[in-house]
């Protein structure tokens, strides 16, 4: 899958997080195939590709980007649930190990939060410093995926080791980066950069996207989710990915960048899930219609532009579905459960080899199958 329609490359980890939980369901084979493939070219030092280009064969030297190491453990994680594949996660579980190794010794301080060479990420023309809240959080959510792999395949030790570095980071977590409104964009040893970023909880909508518990209750989660819509949104632009509000010190790497000040659809979506997950329905839907109105204003409803065009980080819009649903799925166990926004409400349930229409009437749940077998699974309305 392009990155970006004939630009950049090909199965971009950091965006294909974004972008592939419609793939994982509507073509699942081709999610999983594209994650082994990419696990082939891990450096030996855990570290986890960026790209492919030009071809299938070669892959970029963007392993720098030290985000991708703990969304490839996420999407791993998610992959299994959804399909049950237990076999596929027997074969990534060595690259699972050392894509979490690799992360852990970013700690130098020992506080269960990376602290170093955490310079790089997604936002790549925008460097962060020291110990990252995006960083760190999306390490916590890593923390709570790896943990449940490890149950999975039976390896005590290590599900013990990551629940207790789990535990330290999230202490860690309010001790260093929380400033009683929001989580500061960084902080080092000398200074802090108390930058509001929107996309600050990308590891929580990824845990909650799943299925998962969140690491951070959910008032918490609500309280930022106001705070970042009260100041990061824009009626006119859109969901800016970063503002920095009054009286607070933002960094010479921050200040004015061109990726701070820009608004990116896919997180736009991802930040309305989140928010749709956790009760914030009217933000959610602000933020939806803002990106819905201004692309149609551009003419390019269908046609998202980052790194070229088509691009593909905006697919986390079907993130809003899974969060309107509230869709818990076991697929190896045969488990399904919803817990819908409100008690009147049609969606579709779209997950591999199943196609089905949910509805909920008065909190009274039917479902009609389309495509696929739904007879022996163990569907709960919660």
């Amino acid at each position: 899958m392009w990155e970006g329609l004939g630009y950049c490359g090909f199965h971009t980890t950091d965006i294909t997080y974004h972008a592939s939980f419609g793939l994982i369901n509507l073509f699942p084979d081709l999610q999983k195939k594209q994650m082994k493939m990419g696990a082939e070219f891990q450096r030996k030092d855990g570290r986890v590709h960026h790209l492919f280009k030009p071809d299938f064969e070669h892959v970029d030297n963007g392993f720098d980007r030290v985000d991708m190491n703990m969304q490839f453990v996420l999407m791993v994680l998610r992959d299994y649930l959804f399909t049950g594949d237990s076999d596929y996660l027997s074969s990534l579980w060595d690259n699972v190990k050392r894509a979490m190794d690799s992360i852990e010794k970013l700690d130098t301080d020992g506080d269960g939060l990376p602290d170093y060479d955490t310079k790089r990420n997604t936002y790549d023309s925008w460097n962060f410093s020291g110990t990252p809240a995006y960083i760190s959080i999306l390490w916590l959510a890593a923390l709570k995926s790896a943990k449940i792999i490890a149950e999975k395949m039976n390896y005590k030790n290590y599900q013990e080791k990551w629940n207790s570095i789990l535990e330290k980071g999230k202490a860690s977590l309010e001790e260093k980066l929380w400033n009683g409104e929001y989580y500061n964009l960084w902080t080092n040893d000398t200074e802090t950069d108390e930058s509001l970023m929107s996309d600050q909880l990308d590891g929580e909508w990824f845990l909650r996207m799943i299925g998962l518990d969140g690491n951070l209750p959910d008032e918490r989660v609500r309280s930022v989710i106001e705070f970042i819509f009260r100041n990061n949104f824009d009626s006119e632009q859109g969901l800016v990915n970063a503002t920095v509000p009054e009286n607070r010190w933002t960094s010479i790497d921050t200040y004015n960048n061109c990726q701070t000040i820009a608004v990116w659809t896919g997180i736009g979506y991802a930040f309305s899930a989140l928010a749709l997950a956790v009760g914030e329905t009217e933000i959610s839907d602000t933020v939806v219609d803002s990106i819905h109105s201004n692309q149609l204003r551009l003419g390019h409803f269908w046609d998202h532009w980052e790194c070229g065009h088509h691009y593909t980080r905006p697919m986390s819009s079907w993130s809003t579905l899974l969060a309107a649903s509230g869709l818990k799925i076991d697929y190896e166990n045969k488990k399904l459960s919803f817990n819908p926004i409100c008690k009147n409400i049609t969606f579709p349930l779209v997950i591999p080899d199943i196609l089905a229409k949910v509805t909920f009437t008065d909190g009274k749940l039917s479902i009609e199958s389309i495509q696929g077998n739904l007879s022996d699974w163990e569907v709960i309305a919660e």
